[in-house]
Parts: structure tokens; sequence; C-alpha cells
């Protein structure tokens, strides 16, 4: 069956917030629909939209409407601005499909927004969110134009971008781990500095650049993404020593399609155990190959037997709708070999 589970805590405490009455009632959780293994017949009715994509992506933040609060709950939304949060999700026992295996942590970050809204019989917490926890020192997130990170990028000649990445991001994220891995082709012949505000500016001028520097032919650019308090840098270059992850045909919703030429989406059940940049394989012949997707790509066939890698993701849900496409993670993700890198 569906499962979720959402932790309120505050940054300097670590107190987890719990909705009026529930104090001690739902396992640390501020609101799930399990407690100590057993389902909660009456559980609050939960909608997500948790997009894990490049930061020089334009992108709305993450959202988690909750239903059936109380009014103490609607007139005290605005006390959890700045609140760090984490949203699990995925299925656990009780359907003949379901792989409780795959369910855990989808996101976590920092309350940026929240309303609580009372219209006609219906009312709702809606929280809005952004990647990245806060800590008692430092406020989570990618940082904005009010709160900027003060991003310094001191590229010096005949230094791989990624070095000068790594210094970066250490300083002006200290608390999340980065994981760097692009060409090391990527080197400018003068030295160049480059202040950002945020996260996503950095990403943008990264992406651009990457592209300015390797002009081979399909090359995507170097993207910067930031999910679970990590940042991971790709460019599709570097082969990971990881193995591929198989998806399985009773895993999948609905039909995989091109989205465009070389790259695919499909619909998974939702699920917390697969991350950007991670290797897949599809099930044997289903995606075929059309004249419009055709590429010069080296492990394009007829029908794709080759390896992907996750180049995005985004998790959707609304827990009590019967579709089978309301409680699903939407992956794109590209050939795992980038022609002529």
């Amino acid at each position: 069956m569906r499962y979720y589970r959402i932790v309120i805590s505050d940054p300097a405490s670590g107190k987890v917030f719990t909705p009026p009455g529930f104090d001690g009632l739902l396992g640390g959780a501020s609101y799930t629909s399990q407690v100590n293994g057993a389902p909660l017949p009456n559980a609050w009715n939960v909608v997500l939209d948790v997009p894990v994509i490049g930061q020089a992506t334009p992108q709305g933040n993450a959202l988690v409407r909750v239903w059936g609060i109380s009014l103490q709950e609607i007139g005290q939304a605005n006390d959890l601005v700045g609140k760090n949060i984490s949203i699990f999700g995925g299925m656990q026992k009780g359907l003949p499909l379901a792989n409780p295996a795959q369910a855990g942590l989808l996101a976590k970050g920092t309350i940026f927004q929240a309303f609580g809204n009372w219209i006609g019989v219906d009312q709702t917490l809606d929280l809005v969110v952004i990647p990245g926890t806060s800590t008692s020192a430092a406020p989570g997130g990618p940082g904005s134009l009010d709160a900027p990170k003060n991003i310094v990028l001191n590229w010096k000649a005949g230094t791989p971008l990624s070095q000068a990445l790594k210094q970066a991001l250490s300083t002006a994220f200290p608390n999340y781990p980065a994981t760097i891995s692009i060409s090391e082709n990527i080197v400018r012949q003068n030295d160049e500095v480059g202040y950002f505000p945020t996260l996503g500016q950095l990403a943008s001028y990264v992406l651009d650049a990457s592209k300015e520097i390797v002009k081979t032919t399909g090359y995507p650019g170097a993207s910067v993404t930031l999910a679970n308090d990590a940042i991971a840098i790709s460019d599709g270059t570097q082969q990971s020593s990881a193995a591929a992850r198989a998806i399985s045909f009773i895993d999948l919703v609905g039909q995989p399609t091109w989205i465009q030429a070389p790259n695919i989406q499909f619909h998974t059940i939702m699920r917390a155990d697969l991350n950007v940049w991670d290797k897949i394989t599809m099930p044997a012949t289903l995606v075929t190959n059309s004249q419009q997707a055709n590429s010069a790509l080296v492990n394009q066939r007829a029908s794709f037997q080759g390896g992907f890698r996750i180049v995005s993701m985004r998790h959707v849900g609304d827990f009590r709708s019967p579709s089978a496409d309301s409680w699903v993670t939407v992956f794109e993700a590209a050939p795992n070999v980038v022609s002529g890198t």
C-alpha cells in the first residue's frame, strides 16, 4: 500500500513538530500513513510534487499539501517557515506488486513558505520546500538574492573546472558534500573569477562554460544538482564503476516515451532507491526507435538494450487518489555513453 512519512523539525533544537493532540502518537513523525509498521486507516491525505533536477533548469520548488488539518495548524502555519523537513515515500506491504525495499527518503529541505487554507469544508496546510536543510548556524537551501550564499569561483588558468568547483562549494556549502564527475578537459586559458549569490546562478555558468569549451556534438554540459543535502555535478563523460540498476517491467506505470532525442521519460511506482546520475537498464524491447529519435549514440538500437543514466526525477503523489498514475516517480534518462567524449 502507499506510504508516506513527513518529519518537520526545528534546526536549532531538533524538536519535531506534531499536530495538536498527537504528541507521542506518530512515532517521531509530523504526518504519516503508518505507525510502528501498521497502517493508519484515517491518515491525512497528502499531495506531493517534489522535483529533483539540475539547478540551472528553471523550476518551481517542491510542494507538500496536507489535507484535514486542524484550525490550530492553520493559524500557526507561519511558525513552520525555516524549519527542516524530510519527506519519505514509496510503497509498503499490502499489494501484490508493492516493493517496500524501494521506499525511503525522497527529499530533505527547508520550508520556504507555509500557508494554512480554509475554503468551504476543505482545510489544508501547504508547504513550499527548497532543497537543503538548515542548521542552527546557517540557513538551508541553494541561496537567494535576499539571502545570498556568496559563492566565489576562483578558476585558475590551466586548472580543470572540477578543482575550482570543489574549492568554491566546500567554502559556500560546508554542510553539503559535493561529488564532481566532469571532464578534465574543461580548462580555461586565462584566470577567471566569478561571484554567484545562488547555486542556480553558479549552475547556469557551469553549464554554459562547459558547453563552450567542450564542443563535441551531443555533449550535454555539466549539470549541478542539490538533493538530500548533497551536491552532485556531472556531464556524463566519467563512467561510474557502480553497477547499473535494472528497471523491472512491473515497476513501470505506462509506456516509456521519447521527450527529445536521445532522452526518454518513464514513470515508475513512487520509489526512493534511485538518484540523479544513477545508471539504469530498461526492460527489453519496451523502448523502440524511430526516425525522429534516431541519433549517433553508440548504444542506440532498434529496441533499447543499452544503459541509461538518470538526469532528473520528480516525485508526484496524491495519497487517496485511485489512479495508478497518482503515486509515481517520473524519470528523465539519457543514454549512458556520451558520444565523442
